[in-house]
């Protein structure tokens, strides 16, 4: 059963597209820069190769995949600049390809239509506005225990480890009152 935390937009369909395909980026984005095969994907998101290559030549039209060699796949730019937007945008364009030739011989525009479409682009521009604080590298950063390695070692002896408190003067004219038990 698919609850509505399971749907993107109450579209069952959509949000797995756009799970499966973030699933597919995320293991590029373990392996990056190194290609990742076929095989690869199929274990680390246990779907189908067809679907998975029909979801990757995807991801290459929208310009975030290339292929290296036939069945190996690779990001095209730096985790940073790929975000949970660009991936929904991705998905969304192959919806709305497969909707216009399913609709190629439909009935004529109407005025209920265009508020529709006016309402579901203030709904994406919402949607694509949240999905874009989201970019790729915070896969590295998950998958690293969610803590960054330190830059440095504490203690080092060029850098000052103790906290410095600035007390201002009413804090330091500040005297603890005693109160009896």
């Amino acid at each position: 059963m698919v609850t509505v935390e399971d749907c993107i937009l109450g579209n069952s369909a959509l949000h797995d597209r756009f799970f499966a395909t973030t699933e597919i980026l995320a293991r590029l984005v373990s392996s990056a820069p190194r290609a990742v095969g076929m095989a690869q994907l199929e274990e680390a998101t246990g779907r189908a190769e067809k679907e998975l290559a029909k979801l990757c030549q995807s991801l290459a039209r929208a310009g975030l995949l290339r292929q290296d060699a036939p069945g190996k796949w690779a990001l095209t730019c730096d985790p940073s600049l790929v975000t949970l937007e660009d991936v929904f945008r991705c998905v969304m364009s192959e919806q709305q390809t497969r909707s216009r030739k399913a609709s190629a011989a439909g009935r004529a525009p109407s005025d209920v239509d265009l508020l529709v479409m006016q309402a579901m682009i203030a709904i994406n521009q919402s949607v694509f506005k949240h999905l874009r604080q989201f970019s790729l590298d915070r896969l590295k950063i998950s998958a690293a225990g969610m803590f960054p390695s330190p830059r440095r070692a504490l203690g080092d002896p060029r850098m000052d480890d103790e906290f410095d408190f600035a007390i201002t003067g009413r804090e330091a004219s500040f005297s603890p009152v005693q109160v009896p038990a």
